[in-house]
């Protein structure tokens, strides 16, 4: 029993002093050696260790290696991943990892600490599974620095996320880094030994060759904005910088360009400009850029003599509809005005929102004061529409204010103020309305679009009524045709001339539905004289260059005789010479095929506005009518005489017979005759009548 107690007392000894050594020579050894569990925790850490990572061993032990505060690279510079570091690796596979290079970041020296790694498994007698791993580190650091910025450099050229390319000293392609071809789309191999400009795009000005052939010729560097080639897909602006590389003789050996993609940049630029001179909700401009434009052109207006206009407008009891249903309703409200003003202006306008509910909107080169009032009203005609936001019907309604450009003001604040303060008249005056700056011009706009508004409604309501009135021959007396005039019996003016509302049908475009309505009608009529065998050759229809100007006249004059069974010799067609003022291919054009159709051609008012003599070598007309202004003092004013006798020999050196209006008088009849004339009209004959007067029996017709 002693000897027994001997012996184990002897075996514990000698473990000691055999632990002893072992804790003498880890500790004292020149290798970094540090020990860990089977989980990966640190269980020992030498000194070398120790000085070697920079880190107290109680900041190591007990922690995993990973954990201590490191950050852990490749050599190629990318992170290491846990699971793929060579103690883990020991401990999963129970196998050495031998010769692993890693980088610890050195916290005290703010830089990476190279390591040679060797991991070496340990086992308990039995288990199949290490219960730790022993690590040494071997300090590589210097080894890794001798290597050098060479191979910073390739890790940097290779990872880096702007594009790179080299070329050589004479600006051939030699290599490009994988960002290159990711921004590209261009490969090493479409690229090598091409010249630099290949990668330009045809976007680029030819300054920027100018300035790279500068940088590139004795300056170490450029940077600049450069439009660049894609591949596959669409051109792209890049930041590049291009920097000269030398030998040691001060030789210029490559050039190296280094650029990024910055069409996210320029997006992200336009967007902020964008929002610094427009209105976010809306996306209309803002007062800022209102002022901008407003400024720029009244100095061309005030160049050019033209005039301008600025209306503002405001959604009538707004606050009540934004406090009722909310700020969302309100600001879809105010989306909603802003398209139905856009869809309204001319191209040339500009629309802004100018605050709050306010919008202005600003007419450049307008034709007269009174057009601003059209807009106004289409305004406020669009707004009486309900609009419809998020499921609420919402009856809405503006006031409008005009001031004009130089009238009212001749800078953009002087303008903006008046408008506004017209505005608020109209809301005065019960809202819904519009308000010029001058009282005078609001009452004669108002009038105005009062009559359009009115004139739009006399098709509807029958109240366009066609008088007639014969053309004789001024030899014989005998008729030739009939002028039928178009009479408009207003609901409260009463009986109203053509040239009381003609002016206004054609400004507001009118007067194609009506003068349809006049050829129709008086194509009917014609029809029904025939049809009672009464002999009247013609019927003469007025036509204004409005109608003219649209490209299925022609097919509209020839539908209506088709509907009426008008034969196309009696239908003739009295144009104003503005129907030529282009003297376009379509306008002559236009003209032969209704002369070829058979119908006749008269220039109305013959030797007033302005009328080319020139047309008449080119336009087929058959008949030119001499206006009575001439005719009415053709006996005691030598002037309009020998106007008169002009355009008769004119018109019969043209082969064009000439019929004068506005005779009242034999003695002007008589003169006529002298001066050769071929045909008259005149209250001495017949006033404009209705078409079942005595008309007929007055001139000597009867019925077969």
């Amino acid at each position: 029993m002693i000897l027994q107690l001997t012996k184990s007392k002897l075996a514990i000894d000698t473990l000691r002093i055999s632990e002893a050594k072992y804790r003498s020579l880890f500790e004292n050894i020149d290798q970094s050696v540090i020990y860990l569990d089977a989980t990966g925790m640190v269980m020992a850490v030498n000194q070398a260790a120790e000085q070697l990572l920079g880190l107290p061993r109680d900041m190591l032990i007990g922690r995993k290696f990973v954990d201590s505060c490191f950050n852990v690279i490749k050599e190629d510079g990318s992170d290491f991943p846990e699971e793929q570091q060579p103690s883990l690796l020991s401990l999963r596979t129970g196998k050495p990892v031998e010769g692993v290079v890693m980088g610890l970041f050195n916290t005290e020296r703010q830089s990476y600490l190279w390591v040679a790694v060797h991991s070496v498994p340990e086992f308990r007698v039995g288990e199949h599974q290490p219960h730790q791993v022993l690590m040494t580190l071997t300090d590589i650091t210097r080894q890794k620095q001798s290597e050098g910025k060479l191979s910073m450099a390739s890790v940097i050229f290779n990872n880096i996320g702007e594009g790179i390319f080299v070329t050589d000293k004479d600006k051939k392609i030699i290599s490009v880094n994988e960002a290159f071809t990711t921004i590209t789309g261009f490969t090493q191999q479409d690229v090598y030994g091409k010249s630099a400009h290949f990668l330009h795009s045809k976007k680029n000005n030819l300054k920027i060759d100018d300035e790279l052939n500068k940088a590139t010729e004795g300056v170490n560097s450029w940077q600049g904005e450069i439009w660049r080639r894609h591949k596959i897909s669409m051109d792209f602006p890049s930041w590049t910088t291009v920097s000269e590389v030398k030998n040691s003789s001060g030789e210029a050996t490559h050039y190296v360009h280094v650029f990024m993609d910055i069409t996210h940049f320029k997006k992200t630029q336009d967007h902020l400009g964008f929002l610094a001179y427009h209105d976010p909700l809306t996306k209309l401009p803002n007062r800022l850029l209102l002022k901008d434009r407003i400024d720029h052109s009244l100095q061309n207006a005030l160049r050019e003599g033209s005039q301008a206009a600025v209306l503002f407008l405001d959604i009538d009891r707004f606050k009540g509809i934004n406090d009722t249903y909310g700020h969302t309703v309100g600001d879809g409200l105010l989306r909603e005005t802003a398209k139905r003003i856009k869809n309204l202006v001319r191209k040339e306008d500009t629309v802004s929102r100018y605050a709050g509910d306010e919008f202005v909107v600003f007419m450049e080169n307008i034709p007269d004061a009174k057009s601003p009032a059209k807009l106004a009203q289409k305004l406020i005609d669009t707004f009486n529409t309900p609009a419809y936001i998020k499921g609420y019907r919402l009856k809405i309604s503006t006031s409008v204010g005009i001031s004009l450009f130089p009238q009212n003001g001749k800078d953009t604040d002087t303008l903006i103020k008046n408008a506004d303060a017209a505005m608020y008249r109209a809301k005065k005056e019960g809202r819904n309305n519009f308000q010029y700056y001058s009282q005078e011009l609001t009452t004669e706009a108002s009038e105005k679009i009062s009559m359009e508004s009115a004139l739009r409604q006399s098709l509807e309501r029958h109240e366009l009524i066609l008088y007639y009135q014969p053309q004789v021959c001024l030899k014989t007396g005998k008729l030739v045709g009939v002028e039928s005039l178009v009479r408009w019996m207003h609901p409260t003016l009463g009986l109203m001339s053509p040239r009381q509302f003609i002016p206004i049908a054609e400004e507001s475009g009118f007067i194609v539905a009506l003068g349809e309505w006049v050829l129709q009608n008086a194509c009917l009529q014609m029809r029904r004289w025939l049809d009672q065998g009464l002999n009247v050759n013609k019927i003469a229809v007025n036509v204004s260059a409005v109608q003219f100007a649209r490209s299925d006249f022609v097919a509209t004059v020839e539908q209506i005789l088709q509907s009426t069974k008008l034969a196309p010799s009696y239908l003739e067609l009295e144009l104003t010479g503005g129907s030529f003022m282009d003297n376009s291919e379509q306008t002559i054009k236009a003209l032969n095929q209704l002369v070829a159709a058979g119908i006749d051609l008269t220039i109305d008012d013959f030797g007033v506005g302005c009328f080319s003599f020139n047309n008449l070598k080119r336009i087929p007309v058959k008949k030119l009518k001499i206006n009575s202004s001439f005719i009415v003092d053709v006996l005691t004013n030598i002037n309009n005489e020998t106007i008169t006798r002009a355009v008769i020999a004119l018109g019969h050196g043209l082969h064009l017979q000439v019929i004068a209006m506005g005779i009242e008088s034999k003695a002007q009849q008589n003169c006529l005759v002298n001066l050769g004339c071929d045909e008259g009209q005149g209250y001495l004959y017949s006033s404009p009548v209705l078409p079942w007067s005595n008309i007929f029996q007055q001139l000597g017709m009867k019925p077969k």
